[in-house]
C-alpha cells in the first residue's frame, strides 16, 4: 500500500510542480489592429472579410482596458499581433507587456455578407479562441478571446453590391480574458499519469500475488 501511495503522489505532484513556484494569470484587456494591405482581403469585390480563413495583420496593434494582471494595459499600449489561421491549431496570436497568447482551438464562426447602403458596403466576421497565456514566470493558464473583423469600402458605380477597385479595407479588435486557471493537461501529461496508475496496478498484483 504504501508503494501504491507513493507512485500516485509521484504522478499527482508532476502535475502539479507548474503551480508550486508561480502564481495563474488572472485579468482582462482589449486590443484593435488593423490588416496589413488591401492584398489581405482576398475575396473582393464580394467580400472582405466575412469570408476569410487567414487574417494578414499588421505587426503592431494597440491594447486597452486592462484588469488584474494586465492593468498596465491602458491606451495606446503597444503590442504585437502574428498572422494566424483560424484552421490551425495551436497558433501564437500576440504578445503584449510579456505575455504571449497561443490559441489551441478556435470556436464557431459567425460571418456577416456584405452589405451596401447609400454608396458604401460592409461586411463582418467574429469567431472565439481558447489557448494558454504564458510570460512573466507566470504558470500557464487559460484564456478566452472574442475576435471580431469588419470590412468597409465604396460600393462600385457600375455594379452594385460590390466593392468599387481598391476602395476596400478592415480592422480588427478582441478582448482577452485570462481566467486563472489551469489548462487542460497536455497528452504528454495524461500518458504519465497513465503510467503512474499502470504502475500502481502492477504493485498491487504483486502484493496480491
Amino acid at each position: 500500500m504504501k508503494k501504491l501511495s507513493l507512485v500516485l503522489a509521484v504522478a499527482a505532484a508532476t502535475l502539479a510542480a507548474p503551480a508550486a513556484h508561480a502564481a495563474f494569470v488572472n485579468g482582462g484587456f482589449s486590443i484593435g489592429g488593423a490588416f496589413q494591405n488591401q492584398a489581405a482581403l482576398t475575396n473582393l469585390p464580394t467580400s472582405m472579410v466575412s469570408l476569410l480563413t487567414s487574417f494578414d495583420v499588421n505587426a503592431g496593434m494597440i491594447g486597452s482596458g486592462g484588469t488584474g494582471a494586465f492593468a498596465t494595459v491602458q491606451f495606446p499600449t503597444v503590442g504585437t499581433a502574428t498572422d494566424f489561421s483560424r484552421l490551425v491549431a495551436p497558433q501564437t496570436v500576440f504578445s503584449i507587456i510579456g505575455y504571449t497568447f497561443q490559441v489551441l482551438s478556435w470556436g464557431p464562426v459567425v460571418s456577416g455578407a456584405m452589405s451596401c447602403v447609400t454608396l458604401q458596403c460592409t461586411d463582418a466576421l467574429s469567431f472565439t479562441g481558447f489557448g494558454v497565456v504564458t510570460g512573466n514566470a507566470a504558470t500557464p493558464t487559460a484564456f478566452t478571446m472574442s475576435w471580431s473583423a469588419q470590412g468597409t469600402c465604396n460600393e462600385s458605380v457600375d455594379i452594385l453590391g460590390q466593392c468599387a477597385p481598391l476602395a476596400g479595407s478592415a480592422s480588427y479588435s478582441a478582448s482577452i480574458s485570462a481566467t486563472g486557471v489551469a489548462v487542460v493537461p497536455e497528452p504528454a501529461s495524461l500518458a504519465l499519469v497513465g503510467l503512474a496508475l499502470a504502475g500502481a496496478g502492477l504493485v498491487s498484483r504483486r502484493r496480491k500475488a
